[in-house]
């Protein structure tokens, strides 16, 4: 028996409301570093999918269906699954295109049907996909022939070439264009050449087709190029990519000049490509142009440059390549970063990238700060901890948390004492909320480094201000206060006696149950961590963490849930006892337009409206 569910979830959405999105997670600058999370080691929850079961039958089933809208909700339905790559659709494949192949079904059916089968590469279904094309159907070559493009359909060709002795659409002419590009012959790249040459076809079609060229050609059309350096941007743009296929070596040098020119003009993207495909084959002619494109408006133009540098780089031309960390484009910053870090490997380099450190750290220029600081830690420099310090107060985003995450990974032991001043002069600003609004974020995730640096160092000074920040303070965020936590149970493991009050104040947390605010199950996490730590193994301590332990495992299966993995840990480490792990869940996507008809769905959906009625 089928359902159609998006009937049942209309009466749930009456009734009981609609269901809020997930909650977006906030990016972090240094994003996958957090030692709290790291130690100690807790199992990483993860999800297996699995395929409901009769889940595909039915859509089998719903796709023979002798109702219409029932096979509309069927293939839209094999056509989301097929988007979240459901595994098990291959079954799908010739009952698809049997629905495509048939002339007397309804063509949102055939035309969803056939948008189905190209995303699962279903190759078997070239020859209906061509049968459509050929009968003239415009929808069925604008959904199949890219996927028919990639399966060698040459039997389109003659098709292609009939589009461009009389146009009738530009989607269709833009198909052909990449067809002929791919599959025709040199005859047919000829022909696309000389439309991209012609004025008087559309400019975006004109560029379609030399980028068409630049992808299949094998050789670059460089008297043609030649021919357009002196006209109008769209000019310049079709001739870039016309020349750059890589040339024979008896063309070298005319293809050098084609490029050279176009890497200086004045069209912003034509210098951008011409840049990227003169690198391909003569690095050191890119060099050479720095004039030109070191300084390029286009981050494709400098990008080729740099790669370029990269790619002939010497104790020479390092310190120009290390420029490049203040560049404006962040990908080219990165990457510049990460290619200092493998040349500081030789010992020729090494020299010139440590400077290139130091410079960087010391500059004035936030960019340069963020990546120099990154090179410290990549390259162990310790004595650039006192410039990491200052930079704490930065007013950029990306440059107070890289400092205190630098702080952190250096960990010198003479900084302490001042990252302690300088949290504690901040301390009235959390508790004032008095933090910039545009750096507030940032400056929680800084805070959150610091106090776990204070834990890995195990920086006993810093107590007093760590407790505060674990106890529930409404103007204090959770990470910030788990973090505390963590770092005071690192400071003082197996020491029960040492901090006056830790014990308590770690007990207190995690035993609140107040509901508003309600505490944070990171927080109580920590906290139980925490009590371990210290060697907390009275009643007390004992019979919370079974308390959660109990309340995390559902119907006798244990979840990974913060606060079952925490407890189980910290119980292990108190009593010796040893507890199941956390169970992999399963999961379907879904809920599916079409699936097999659960009863209790329904029974409960009819059971609450007749609960609401009676009321």
């Amino acid at each position: 028996m089928l359902i159609r569910i998006n009937q049942i979830l209309l009466l749930l959405m009456i009734f009981v409301g609609g269901l809020g999105s997930p909650l977006q997670a906030q990016q972090n600058i240094i994003k996958e570093d957090w030692p709290m999370f790291a130690d100690p080691v807790m199992p990483q929850e993860y999800k297996i999918l699995v395929v409901g079961e009769n889940l595909i039958s039915t859509w089998l089933d719903a796709l023979a269906s002798e109702d219409t809208e029932i096979r509309i909700d069927t293939v839209q339905t094999l056509r989301l699954a097929a988007q979240k790559n459901i595994p098990g659709l291959e079954v799908t494949i010739d009952p698809l295109i049997a629905v495509v192949a048939d002339s007397e079904t309804p063509k949102t059916i055939r035309y969803t049907a056939a948008s189905v089968l190209t995303l699962l590469d279903a190759s078997k279904a070239k020859e209906v996909f061509i049968s459509g094309i050929k009968k003239g159907e415009y929808e069925m070559s604008v959904i199949t022939e890219s996927s028919l493009i990639k399966w060698q359909a040459e039997e389109l060709v003659d098709i292609w070439r009939g589009r461009f002795e009389s146009p009738k659409s530009g989607t269709l002419l833009r198909l052909a264009i990449n067809g002929l590009a791919a599959l025709g012959n040199d005859e047919d790249r000829k022909l696309l050449v000389e439309f991209s040459r012609n004025a008087t076809n559309g400019n975006a079609l004109r560029i379609d087709a030399a980028q068409a060229i630049a992808m299949y050609s094998e050789v670059p059309y460089l008297l043609e190029a030649a021919e357009l350096l002196n006209g109008s941007t769209v000019d310049l743009i079709v001739a870039a990519n016309l020349a750059s296929p890589a040339p024979a070596e008896s063309n070298q040098s005319q293809a050098l000049q084609v490029l050279k020119q176009l890497c200086a003009s004045s069209a912003y993207a034509a210098a951008g490509i011409a840049a990227d495909a003169l690198r391909q084959w003569n690095k050191v002619a890119v060099v050479e142009l720095a004039d030109v494109l070191a300084t390029h408006q286009n981050p494709r133009a400098r990008n080729a440059y740099v790669t370029a540098l990269h790619d002939t780089v010497t104790a020479e031309n390092l310190a120009t390549l290390g420029s490049y960390l203040d560049d404006g484009d962040p990908g080219i910053r990165v990457q510049v970063q990460k290619w200092l870090v493998e040349f500081a490997e030789q010992d020729t380099l090494l020299p010139g990238v440590l400077e290139i450190t130091e410079g960087a750290v010391n500059a004035q220029s936030w960019r340069l700060q963020e990546q120099g600081m990154h090179l410290a830690v990549e390259l162990e420099q310790k004595h650039l901890a006192p410039v990491a310090l200052k930079l704490l107060r930065s007013d950029r985003a990306e440059v107070l948390v890289t400092a205190s995450w630098a702080l952190r990974r250096l960990a010198v032991p003479e900084t302490l004492p001042q990252v302690l001043a300088y949290c504690q002069s901040r301390r009235s600003d959390f508790l004032k909320e008095t933090l910039p609004r545009e750096l507030e974020y940032e400056i929680n995730e800084q805070f959150a480094h610091l106090y776990q640096m204070f834990g890995q160092m195990k920086y006993k000074p810093a107590t007093p201000l760590l407790m505060q920040f674990t106890k529930k303070v409404e103007q204090l965020r959770f990470r910030i206060r788990a973090s505390a936590g963590w770092a005071l149970g690192k400071i003082w493991e197996d020491d029960l006696e040492g901090a006056s009050g830790l014990q308590d104040l770690f007990l207190t947390r995690l035993t609140d149950e107040a509901p508003i605010p309600p505490e944070d199950n990171l927080v109580k996490r920590m906290c139980a961590i925490g009590l371990a730590r210290i060697g907390s193994d009275n009643e007390a301590t004992i019979d919370a963490l079974e308390l959660y332990r109990e309340q995390t495992t559902r119907r006798g299966v244990p979840s990974f849930s913060p606060l079952y993995t925490g407890s189980v840990w910290a119980l292990t480490k108190l009593t010796g006892k040893t507890y199941p792990d956390p169970v992999t869940e399963t999961f379907n996507e879904g809920p599916w337009l079409i699936q097999p008809f659960d009863p209790k769905l329904l029974e409960s959906c009819l059971l609450y409206t007749s609960d609401a009625a009676d009321e």
